[in-house]
Parts: C-alpha cells; structure tokens; sequence
C-alpha cells in the first residue's frame, strides 16, 4: 500500500510542478510571437484546464501525503520524528505550509482571478466605461500574474524540501 501511495504522490506532484513550470516558462515564451487576440484565446484555455489539472493534483498530493504521514512510524523513521525540535518535523511542517500555499493560490486563481479577467463590455457602454474595464482587465491581469509567480516559487520549493527529507530535511 504504501508503494502505491508513494507512486501516487510522487506522479501527482511531478504533474503539478510540471504544470506550473510549463504554464510559467513555455506557455509565457511562447505568447511573446503571438497575436495579442490569440494570446488572449490561449491564457484563456490553458488556464481553463490548468486550474482543474492543478487543483486535482493538489487534491491527490494532500491525501495520498496524508495517508503516507498517518502510515509513517519509528521505523521508517530512524534516528527522527516528527516534532518541532528535529529537522525532520520542522521540514515536513514547512512542506505541508508550502503544500496548503500552493492549494491557497490555485483555489484564487480558477475561482477569483481567472474569471476576473473576462471583458464585460457592452455595446450601450460609454466610452469612458469601456476604458475603465479595459483597466480593471489589465489589472487583473498583472494580479494574476504575480499569482502564477507566487505558485511556481511555492511548488518548485516544495521539491525541494520533499527532496531534502530523504536526508533528515532541511531546516
């Protein structure tokens, strides 16, 4: 059992990160040679499937860690625990910080940042009303983008500490 929530764990997260890194660094590059009416089309479909790809991985990584965590004992455990006073707790602690984070950014990108970036203009609009929603899109533009920045930090560092446990963790 625990080699199959290990596997779980281990493909959800490398999905996730791979996700973010991909949304982040090629999906970015990409949109520089495009127009802006496609980049418009392509933010809004990629992060139309990536938030629900993202939030199901997340998902899977809280339970399958849970259970790993609920399954860990002294013997997979050597020389460690899981208390504030060993590098090992302290680490785990800070990952599941770093996992809720990521969660955290996810759930306001797909429920709160993604849908405020869809234009609301109509054809009985002022011109004046048009301007101030072409700027609150542009707004929510830039938030968002701190968001997929924040996101990427938070999983990639997440990596790390998973990574660091192996050898009694990192902090």
């Amino acid at each position: 059992m625990d080699t199959l929530l290990g596997a779980l764990h281990a493909i959800a997260w490398a999905t996730y990160v791979g996700g973010a890194i991909t949304m982040e660094w090629v999906l970015r590059y990409a949109q520089q040679t495009m127009p802006g009416s496609q980049v418009g089309i392509v933010c809004k479909n990629a992060g139309m499937r990536y938030r629900w790809l993202a939030l199901a991985c997340l998902i899977v990584i809280g339970i399958t860690g849970g259970l790993l965590l609920l399954r860990l004992d002294a013997s997979g455990l050597p020389g460690r625990d899981l208390s504030l006073s060993d590098s090992y707790g302290r680490t785990m602690l800070l990952l599941v910080i770093t996992w809720a984070g990521g969660l955290a950014a996810v759930l306001a990108m797909a429920f709160w940042l993604h849908p405020a970036q869809r234009k609301r203009s109509l054809p009985e609009m002022t011109a004046e009303q048009v301007a101030a929603e072409r700027q609150r899109v542009g707004r929510a533009i830039a938030r968002m983008d701190k968001a997929l920045k924040f996101e990427l930090v938070l999983a990639v560092f997440s990596i790390g500490l998973g990574a660091s446990l192996g050898a009694g963790g990192l902090i």
